[in-house]
């Protein structure tokens, strides 16, 4: 399934102890992977949980996650944490020499914003992991979708890319030979005897020989039919083989255009560099 580098989804959760949460999940263009995750101070020891649900399903992009935490008024109420925070400090408080008496429930309170999302109950723990599961899947999605939406273009730009180059064969056909008259034509004009030379008639045809583009037409015939495996692949990260194939029917143009000995093959390569430089800029999105 072809994928866009590019995509964008968030997902809230409901309230739970006192809490609920947001994330936000967006990618642009790189060629290799590079997750920032944003992430309150609770969630930092789930960075490496988060970091690599992301890289199970994403090989290649910038991805930022943000994910944010929103407290309600009964997280006051969380009696659990708020129980296990007096038992802690209480004891803390003793070891220093402490009266237990300045633990308070404004204290308790103020420090319930400092503790980390282990602290809280699994329930929330679960919950937070299936919202970002959730806008992972719907990130997913979305690339997929402007994956086929580029897949489908550039398909339809390569079709274009065939119908030039088997416009470039035909006219191609009989460029030897009448490279080879014209050739004659004018050592004639020249030179009396030319054309009864057998030097000048081994020049000739080895000239001949090299504008002929038959094996460049065949390898990017070859070209075309592996973009279309490509897209027709499982393989969730084509973007580096499509970059490669792109490349490789540059070169082939490039070596036609350079050939050509003939107006109409010199605008047809023209032409087809136009259509796979829009090609290119289309692959450069792809994952």
């Amino acid at each position: 399934m072809t994928r866009s580098m590019t995509g964008y989804s968030r997902a809230t959760s409901s309230e739970i102890d006192g809490l609920s949460w947001s994330v936000e999940i967006h990618s642009v263009n790189r060629k290799a992977l590079d997750v920032h995750m944003h992430l309150s101070r609770e969630l930092l020891s789930l960075d490496q949980e988060l970091r690599k649900m992301i890289t199970q399903v994403v090989h290649r992009g910038q991805v930022t996650v943000r994910i944010s935490i929103n407290k309600g008024k009964q997280t006051a109420s969380s009696s659990v944490l708020l129980k296990k925070l007096k038992t802690e400090w209480e004891k803390t408080a003793k070891a220093l020499g402490f009266s237990r008496e300045e633990i308070t429930l404004s204290f308790l309170l103020e420090q319930m914003d400092r503790v980390s999302i282990d602290e809280f109950s699994p329930k929330v723990q679960t919950e937070l992991k299936k919202t970002v599961k959730k806008a992972l899947d719907d990130f997913v999605k979305m690339k997929e979708i402007e994956g086929r939406a580029l897949a489908a273009d550039i398909l339809k730009r390569i079709k274009t890319l065939s119908s030039n180059i088997q416009a470039i064969e035909k006219l191609s056909a009989k460029t030897p030979e009448k490279l080879r008259k014209k050739l004659l034509e004018r050592l004639e004009n020249l030179l009396e005897d030319a054309a009864q030379d057998e030097r000048v008639f081994r020049e000739i045809a080895l000239f001949a020989e090299r504008a002929d583009v038959t094996e460049e037409i065949t390898r990017l015939k070859s070209h075309f039919s592996q973009v279309a495996e490509v897209f027709k692949s499982k393989e969730k990260s084509v973007g580096r083989t499509l970059e490669f194939l792109t490349q490789e029917i540059l070169r082939e143009i490039n070596t036609i255009a350079s050939k050509s000995a003939e107006l109409a093959i010199t605008q047809m390569a023209i032409a087809s560099k136009a259509e796979l430089e829009k090609i290119r800029e289309q692959v450069h999105n792809i994952e």
